[in-house]
């Protein structure tokens, strides 16, 4: 009996021991911080992060078991699905923040989605006006200290003019300015404002939204951005929902049909779906995006619809749209960052996907 008892006090041992193990290695450390323009940041990595000490950090479950509503089931009763085509659709959103609009689709059960990382953070002609006018406001202040310095300077030496005739000549000129300084200061302070709501409009936004298929709309958090790559990770924590399997590159044919799902010209226009074809796999060394590997296609791809899906004939999901040239004598370049380009980049939180899909 006592050997008995024993054995299950050790097994009981056991198992908190494993629960404990369990939760420490299904939880990850996140932490937000800003980087050195002054943007938010995300990452799971301390040692990326400039000051530790200064950063926010949380827990983000790569699994959530506490599921307190079934939107899969809810989006296919609503939307009705008749093809694999309208099945991916209703796994895809339209994504809303302080930037704009763009798209984004589930990419597992458990909420987990994929955008472009300009969709919810500022492209690079945003980072480029910020960068100058940093540097102008930068010397504008300095300006206006040295002029703040004469200024100070001017009414020491004024002191030693009162006796003399020209003083009442000095001292109206000293007044005049004054307030001339203090106007160009005022303009000075109203542009670094609007400098400063320019900048938080185009940080990474805390009130980011998605719009189903059904219209419902829902709060969604960032889980991590690429540093690499324009890819962005959000999860909808708590739903199961429906979402798009990968697709396998290498099988892909030139010539065969494709489908773009996402909110060209913003909210309206929703959950558009427009085909073309395979065009081919592109290596980029440089361009106006991060070098790489693309697919390319002629499906139309609009403002609006960066970080959609880029679906075969079957649903399944090859790449996510990122850009396209323009021009008057350009027309049906796209481009979309193969899917398991972010599969591997967000393998922490998504786990491992099949090798099959390189």
């Amino acid at each position: 009996m006592k050997h008995m008892l024993y054995a299950v006090c050790l097994f009981v041992s056991f198992c908190l021991i494993m629960s404990f193990t369990y939760d420490r290695c299904d939880a990850k450390q996140m932490y937000k911080y800003k980087d050195e323009n002054g943007n938010w940041s995300f990452t799971d990595n301390p040692a990326l992060v400039p000051h530790l000490e200064k950063a926010e950090t949380r827990n983000v479950r790569n699994r959530d078991a506490d599921i307190i509503g079934n939107l899969e089931k809810k989006l296919r009763k609503r939307a009705r699905p008749k093809n694999k085509i309208e099945e991916a659709r209703i796994a895809t959103v339209a994504i809303k923040s302080s930037i704009g609009v763009g798209s984004g689709f589930f990419v597992t059960v458990d909420g987990f989605l994929l955008t472009n990382k300009h969709v919810i953070a500022p492209g690079r002609d945003a980072e480029v006006r910020i960068e100058k006018i940093e540097k102008q406001l930068k010397e504008a202040k300095a300006q206006l200290e040295k002029e703040h310095n004469n200024i100070l300077q001017m009414k020491r030496r004024l002191k030693n003019w009162e006796k003399h005739e020209s003083y009442a000549e000095k001292k109206k000129s000293l007044i005049k300015w004054t307030k001339d300084y203090e106007k160009r200061k005022k303009l000075f302070q109203d542009k670094r404002q609007e400098f400063e709501d320019f900048k938080l409009k185009t940080s990474y936004p805390d009130d980011l939204k998605i719009f189903l298929v059904d219209d419902t709309v829902l709060p969604v958090s960032i889980v991590s951005t690429s540093y690499i790559y324009d890819l962005a990770l959000l999860r909808l924590a708590g739903y199961r929902t429906p979402f798009i399997e990968p697709a396998d590159v290498k099988l892909l044919s030139h010539g065969e049909t494709l489908y773009a799902i996402g909110s060209p010209m913003g909210l309206y226009l929703r959950h558009t779906v427009t085909s073309g074809i395979f065009s081919g796999l592109r290596e980029f060394k440089e361009g106006p995006h991060e070098a790489g590997t693309y697919i390319q296609t002629n499906a139309q791809i609009n403002k609006g619809n960066s970080g959609g899906p880029l679906i075969t004939q079957e649903g399944k999901v090859i790449g996510i749209n990122t850009w396209k040239f323009a021009g008057q004598k350009v027309e049906g370049l796209g481009f979309a960052i193969p899917i398991y380009v972010a599969l591997d980049e967000f393998e922490t939180y998504l786990g491992k996907h099949d090798e099959s899909d390189r």
